[in-house]
């Protein structure tokens, strides 16, 4: 009867169930030990589902905090970038370009830049030389493979010179 009291087990009683058990069996005792067999198999079975079902309900709580955690600890891409102020938006219209804005903002912002001894001025107008030095560089024409005319007279020149000039000018073979 203690069997019932747990609440695992069925309700029936061993009584009950010696009663509709196989007719080819005769004997009670092999009929006790059976059922008890069998209300052990049961406990074990039931024990086995209760702790599947415990450590399933804490595998989820430990899914959901670590689903937590990294949400959490994920930078987001706009804590990177710099916040759009008024500093921000006027050093853009000043003409100074998206890289060099946060470089200033990062570095002291528009207060350091005013100073025109401070590093962040200099350097903003250093990086600029050396930009607009590369520039011109670039531009310039390669004249290694020009002739001494071609070096001396632009195209245009060459063009609007009459046969005379361009005879007095070319070198000849003679």
């Amino acid at each position: 009867m203690a069997e019932e009291a747990t609440g695992a087990e069925a309700t029936i009683s061993v009584e009950a169930e010696l009663d509709t058990l196989r007719e080819g069996v005769d004997d009670p005792q092999v009929l006790k030990q059976q059922l008890s067999k069998e209300a052990q198999a049961r406990r074990q079975i039931t024990a086995r589902a209760i702790k599947a079902e415990e450590a399933a309900k804490k595998a989820k709580a430990e899914l959901e905090a670590a689903k937590a955690s990294i949400t959490e600890t994920k930078p987001s891409p706009e804590q990177k970038t710099v916040e759009l102020n008024d500093d921000v938006v006027d050093l853009r219209l000043d003409g100074y370009s998206k890289k060099e804005v946060e470089w200033i903002m990062n570095n002291g912002g528009r207060k350091t830049l005013e100073d025109p001894n401070s590093l962040v001025s200099i350097a903003i107008k250093a990086a600029r030389e050396q930009a607009k030095a590369e520039a011109a560089a670039s531009q310039v024409g390669d004249t290694s493979g020009l002739s001494e005319v071609e070096r001396k007279y632009t195209p245009e020149q060459l063009r609007n010179m009459s046969v005379q000039d361009l005879e007095k000018i070319l070198p000849h073979a003679n």
